[in-house]
């Protein structure tokens, strides 16, 4: 099969601000490729690998466009290090009104990172 590149997006809340940040996310359906995140100019191939959070936050949502054809689901990291959580997409679809709840969370300065899987 032919790789179908998907955008999607995490919401992370700020735990001191209350802020909720939407960061846009490119998944180029490459087997163990990194999501990319964006970095400024919008999410693409060519865009940074991790998201550092500016405050402690908690990701309360991940949503991707469905489409996906070698990749099923994406193994969250905080910095290098697996958090144990898998994301599967199809519980996770943009088109989906009950997506599966998330509550991670994360230190200020830590990358978040998304490994696409199988």
């Amino acid at each position: 099969m032919v790789a179908a590149p998907q955008y999607g997006t995490a919401v992370l809340k700020g735990l001191r601000s209350g802020r909720i940040y939407n960061v846009d996310m490119y998944h180029s359906d490459v087997v163990d490729g990194l999501a990319n995140f964006d970095g400024g100019g919008g999410a693409g191939a060519t865009s940074p690998t991790s998201f550092t959070l500016p405050e402690d936050c908690i990701l309360l949502d991940y949503s991707i466009v469905t489409g996906m054809t070698d990749t099923t689901k994406v193994q969250v990291l905080r910095g290098n290090q697996p958090t144990g959580d898998f994301l599967r997409y199809t519980q996770h679809l943009t088109t989906s009104p009950a997506r599966s709840p998330i509550q991670l969370g994360f230190k200020q300065g830590v990358e978040l990172r998304c490994i696409q899987k199988a």
